[in-house]
């Protein structure tokens, strides 16, 4: 059950109360006190129970609550039962400590401190409402947005947010996915014509942007973010897979650009060893360090909601390049691909996550998928027939660089 970021898997399968357990006394060995909320999945009553029963220290319980507000309160040690945005047959656990997620390090550390624990009934618990007040009183206040709870943990807190739809747990996303992108969120782009609007995913971690009917790209969010809310000369921390552009024109703008690997544990990572102000993934992470280091979609989305209906629109017009994106299924020596890279002498390549590599005409980004024998492969140009002139060479380059089945 233990993944690159979390604690995820199927109910019954993957997860069970003894191994929740097993892990509620691992985390003792972290803090003598811990905070636990969960997301409105199934059986999230019993892991809990099971979770308390296992850890030996004092258990804080906030109820039903977005992630985001656990982590709020994971001074010393936090557990969120979620499993995000996965499918209606998982659960998991996000483990937090100092107001952050644990590094995948740490995570390994964990799974290592995991042993048998008998399952005892624990005794019960009130959410403390003082938990949940603390970090309502932390949030921005809402503007005249709509926001999207898709029936997820968001739903916890709907009294925040004065206009909103699909606001009732739906702990099996029978009516609206968990994940919050183009082809999930019909309704409220079509909405979006009218007001702002707002999506989070399953636990409340992750916000998209809807206005004028569209989802507005999350690195184009970062630019619109840093510079309605940043000071010039903060760093700011950036996944690998924002556009060449929005990076180029913050760094022209007088911000300090820090990227990272795609991922939002490092991201947040860069951010911390470089004392960035913010961090952000394209994917809709954001964190505000003022506020906390944990990515926040409440918070985000109800600061963003001050913006005009149109405003962030016309903000990202100004970016213009095209971006295609493709694939190659095949495993790839990459050590061969970027010496075949180098040698057509780019402006500037990173070998931080995979391959991205700036050339005069376009910019690509080449990856191998953590999941299948995928390499994902993105080509940023100023127009269309440039994209496709970078994806055609890339795959070209790709191809050469397939590694052979025996």
């Amino acid at each position: 059950m233990f993944r690159t970021y979390d604690v995820r898997g199927i109910y019954g399968k993957d997860i069970t109360g003894e191994k929740f357990c097993s892990l509620g006394k691992a985390m003792s060995g972290y803090a003598n006190e811990i905070v636990v909320g969960m997301d409105y999945r199934r059986h999230n009553e019993e892991l809990a129970a099971a979770f308390r029963a296992g850890f030996e220290g004092e258990v804080r319980y906030l109820g039903r609550a977005p992630t985001p507000a656990i982590a709020f309160h994971s001074e010393k040690l936090g557990a969120a039962l979620t499993a995000s945005h996965n499918p209606a047959e998982y659960n998991g656990l996000k483990p937090f400590r100092e107001r952050r997620c644990f590094w995948p390090e740490e995570l390994k550390e964990l799974e290592g401190k995991t042993e048998p624990c008998g399952l005892k009934p624990p005794k019960p618990l009130e959410a403390d409402s003082e938990l949940h007040d603390g970090y309502v009183s932390a949030l921005p206040e809402a503007g005249d947005a709509l926001f999207d709870l898709c029936g997820g943990a968001a739903c916890a807190l709907k009294d925040v947010f004065p206009h909103r739809i699909f606001d009732e747990p739906d702990p099996a996303y029978q009516r609206h996915s968990a994940e919050p992108k183009d082809e999930t969120l019909s309704v409220l782009k079509e909405k979006s014509h009218e007001k702002l609007g707002f999506a989070f995913d399953g636990d409340g971690d992750r916000v998209a942007v809807c206005d004028r009917g569209k989802v507005i790209d999350g690195g184009t969010v970062i630019a619109f973010i840093a510079e309605r809310f940043m000071k010039k000369n903060d760093t700011l921390a950036v996944t690998l897979d924002v556009s060449d552009e929005v990076v180029q024109y913050l760094t022209d703008a007088g911000f300090g650009v820090e990227v990272s690997a795609v991922g939002d544990v490092f991201v947040l990572q860069k951010a911390l060893r470089e004392g960035a102000a913010f961090a952000g993934e394209r994917s809709g992470h954001y964190s505000m360090m003022k506020h906390m280091p944990y990515s926040d979609g409440i918070y985000f989305g109800l600061l963003l909601s001050q913006a005009k209906a149109g405003e962030i629109a016309d903000y990202a017009s100004r970016f213009k390049a095209v971006t295609e994106i493709d694939a190659v299924y095949a495993k790839v020596d990459f050590a061969k691909l970027e010496e075949k890279l180098r040698t057509k002498e780019p402006e500037w390549i990173s070998t931080i996550d995979g391959i991205k590599v700036r050339f005069p005409d376009y910019c690509l980004l080449i990856r191998a998928s953590n999941t299948e024998p995928k390499v994902r492969v993105n080509s940023e140009a100023k127009t269309h027939e440039l994209a496709l002139r970078g994806m055609r060479e890339a795959k070209e380059l790709i191809n050469a660089c397939i590694v052979k089945q025996s």
